[in-house]
Order: structure tokens, then C-alpha cells, then sequence
């Protein structure tokens, strides 16, 4: 209740004009508050709708997050995908992965031509995309189902595991010329020199040489039955397991023991020097004469210093696999294994060089030849290529005749063949073996 003037307070005096103004103005605030408190309150009945429609509204929130959720996974996936379809760009593929996807390729023509009853008008042409390598020419097993499907099982022969072209230096050929071109340095003229101001400067010279080698081929043929062309795998077996694995094993003699005359190719071991005990180019000591009971290990230790000493470096030696048995056998007089200091606990490094063992230098006279692998240049016109037709009576017999055909070249320059090197091991030891004091 608002106060007028001459009200009285409870002791009996009077309010004055600015008491009653400042109580009266409370009074109104106290009534405006109370004025909007009733004006914002309300029912039951809206309250309740004011919450369920606050429930709705947060369910509908959920749906469009979990679809935005739902959304962005499936982006995700997607993108890995793509990554990963980008990673596997180039990445090395089994023979048996690159022959299956190449005969896909030809399936139907395959099927025509044994719905035909084995007539075709044209030789069946399958290039395999695949490069010769010691991770794809081993092979992806020999499990393929047979014809009658007794056991699911083909045993192949056991072959020769290749080993060489992962370690030497790749070449990319044109098919339609199947040579290979490069350029050697010769006749290096005068001597640079330190000289004064107003000096005449020193000429010199180098006299570059055009060189070439063109590729040869290798080619093989082999029968099978229409009927065996109904049943993909098998036909990939024959053709991997048998046909593709012997022309690779021929190939890679060639690369280690080729004469380079009529077909043969130019191999490693004509290309490198003879084992001189480290002397090299620069036409020391080496280690001739020098080392007190030499072992495997210290022959490899010689050759990586003729490397050195030829200005190469050294990345591998390839080793017959009965020395690098041995070498893991060398015992000292008390009957304790031999480590040497520059060799890998498992053997396979002596003096930061790998030894990779192989059974091709059997029957080559070397037991070790090697250096720079860099130096050694392998290319290939094309893809190993792979042809099905009929040849002679092969219609009335109800045959095909598959062909398989690579053709490749190899090369050292006369600049390189310093640091390669090649030897057996007893003669290596002779050579280095320090002599006797009388």
C-alpha cells in the first residue's frame, strides 16, 4: 500500500516527502516483478507439450547427426580405397596374379573357340604384363585344381629359384627396335692443373663412342588340349609352373654365362675381371700375399677392395650356394665358428656386401662373381609373350600349340667391367694367403 503525504511512522512522526517517494517507488517495483512473473508462468498442459516437443526436437538432432555420421564414414571408406587402389598402383604383381588377369582378358575368345570345337581363325595372343624378377618368377604355389579334381593338387618339378634381375640395373627397350644404345667415354687428353691469374688454362678433352647391342630372343612351344583350355587354372599351371619357369631358368644362364656370339646373349661372367686380390685400377697391393690363414670371408673382403680400388662400389656378389654353406661351417683350429668382424651374424653380408646365393655358376668354372651390380644393364622389348594357335595336324588331333617368347638384351660398358669381379675361392686364397716365414 502506497504511503500519501503526512503519513505517520509507528514511533509517531512523520514521513518525509523523499521517504514516502523512495517506499512508493519500491512498492511499484515490487508490483511490476510480480506483474511479469504471472505473465511468464504457465499450465501444466503447456509445460508438458514444451517438453515433448523439446524431446522430438533432440531425436531429430540424433537422426541428422547419425546420418551425417553414416555419411562421413562412408566418405572415409571411399577415400581409403581410392588411397589404397593408388598404393597398389605398381606394386609387384605374381606371375600367376598377371597370367590369370591376362587370360581373363581372352576369356571369351577362349570360349568360342572350344564351343567351335577347337577352330580359330587367328593365333590367340596373350601378353603377360609381367617383368622377370626373383619375388614373381619363384611362383605362387603349385596348388591348382587337376581335370578330374582327385586331390586339387598339381606337383610341379622343383626348378632353379632366380635370383639375378633383382639385383642388376633395369633398361626399357622399344620393341620396334630391339637394340640397346649407349655412349662410353675414351681418350680422356690433358691434365688440369692449379694456375696464376692471366694463365692459360689447361685444355682437355674426352672422346665420346656410340655403342650398341641388340636384343635376343628366347621361345618355346608346347601342346595341349582344347578340351584342357576349359579349365583356366590348369592351363595357367602349364604355362607358369613349366613352360614360362624353363625359359626364365635358360634366360638367366644366359645372363651369367652367355658368349655373346649368333643368339647368345652377353653375360656377367665374360663382362668381369678376374679375381686379383684386391689390386684393382688403382694398381696397389691389395691384399696379395698379405692375410694369415685366409678364409671365404676374406677372399669376398679381397674382391670388395678391387671394387674399391677399380673406383666402383660394391652391392653384391652373387655365390654358389655349397660355399656360402661352408662359409657358414668354417671353424677355427679350437673348433668355434668363424666370424669375422666384417661379417653379418646370418652370413649374408661380408664387408657391407650381400651374398645371394644361386645354382646357376655350377658347371661355369667361378664360384663367386659380382661387385658394382649397378653396372649391369638388362632390358626387355616387351612383355613376355604368350601366342595360341594351331600348328600341323594339331586340328585333327584336337590340340593347341602355345608358344612363349621374351626377347632381352645385356650389357656392361668397357668402362665397368674393372668392377665386376669373378674367381673360385681355392685360387683366391692362394693369392692372398700371407707367405711363410723361413
Amino acid at each position: 500500500m502506497k504511503l500519501e503525504n503526512g503519513a505517520l511512522k509507528a514511533d509517531g512522526s512523520a514521513y518525509s516527502a523523499e521517504e514516502i517517494k523512495e517506499q512508493n517507488d519500491f512498492i511499484d517495483l515490487v508490483a511490476k516483478i510480480n506483474r511479469e512473473q504471472n505473465a511468464n508462468m504457465i499450465s501444466k498442459e503447456d509445460a508438458q507439450k514444451m517438453v515433448e516437443d523439446a524431446i522430438e526436437a533432440i531425436e531429430a538432432t540424433n537422426v541428422e547427426l547419425k546420418a551425417q555420421a553414416d555419411k562421413l564414414y562412408k566418405a572415409q571408406v571411399k577415400q581409403g580405397l581410392e588411397m589404397q587402389q593408388k598404393m597398389n598402383v605398381g606394386a609387384v604383381k605374381t606371375m600367376r596374379q598377371s597370367l590369370t588377369e591376362a587370360f581373363e582378358t581372352v576369356k571369351d575368345q577362349i570360349d568360342a573357340i572350344v564351343k567351335n570345337g577347337g577352330k580359330q581363325s587367328a593365333p590367340l595372343v596373350i601378353k603377360s604384363a609381367i617383368t622377370m624378377q626373383s619375388d614373381n618368377t619363384i611362383g605362387a604355389g603349385a596348388t591348382h585344381f587337376n581335370l578330374t579334381q582327385s586331390t586339387g593338387v598339381i606337383s610341379t618339378l622343383r626348378k632353379r629359384i632366380l635370383t639375378y634381375l633383382a639385383n642388376v640395373s633395369p633398361l626399357n627397350l622399344d620393341p620396334t627396335r630391339p637394340y640397346a644404345n649407349w655412349i662410353e667415354e675414351t681418350d680422356e687428353q690433358g691434365t688440369p692443373i692449379f694456375i696464376g691469374e692471366g694463365d692459360t688454362k689447361t685444355q682437355v678433352s674426352v672422346k665420346y663412342e656410340e655403342k650398341e647391342k641388340k636384343a635376343k630372343k628366347i621361345a618355346v612351344h608346347g601342346k595341349v588340349s582344347t578340351e584342357m583350355m576349359r579349365y583356366l587354372p590348369n592351363l595357367i599351371a602349364y604355362i607358369e609352373n613349366n613352360m614360362m619357369k624353363r625359359v626364365d631358368i635358360v634366360t638367366e644362364d644366359q645372363l651369367f654365362n652367355g658368349n655373346d656370339t649368333g643368339d647368345n646373349l652377353a653375360g656377367l661372367i665374360p663382362y668381369a675381371t678376374t679375381f686379383d686380390g684386391g689390386v684393382g685400377v688403382k694398381a696397389g697391393a691389395g691384399l696379395v700375399g698379405l692375410v694369415d690363414k685366409p678364409t671365404y670371408a676374406d677372399v669376398i673382403r679381397a674382391a670388395v677392395l678391387q671394387v674399391q680400388n677399380s673406383y666402383g662400389q660394391a652391392t653384391g656378389f652373387y655365390v654358389d650356394t655349397d660355399i656360402l654353406a661352408l662359409m657358414d661351417t668354417e671353424k677355427d683350429d679350437f673348433g668355434g665358428y668363424v666370424l669375422p668382424p666384417f661379417k653379418s651374424v646370418d652370413g649374408t653380408t661380408v664387408a657391407g656386401v650381400k651374398l645371394i646365393p644361386t645354382t646357376a655358376l655350377a658347371g661355369t668354372s667361378f664360384e663367386f662373381v659380382g661387385g658394382d651390380l649397378s653396372a649391369i644393364n638388362v632390358g626387355f622389348t616387351d612383355a613376355m609373350n604368350i601366342q595360341i594357335g594351331l600348328d600341323g595336324n594339331d586340328f585333327t588331333k584336337n590340340l593347341k600349340t602355345i608358344i612363349v617368347e621374351q626377347e632381352l638384351v645385356q650389357f656392361v660398358s668397357a668402362n665397368d667391367t674393372q668392377v665386376l669381379v669373378k674367381g673360385t675361392f681355392a685360387a683366391a686364397k692362394t693369392l692372398i694367403e700371407a707367405v711363410a716365414l723361413p
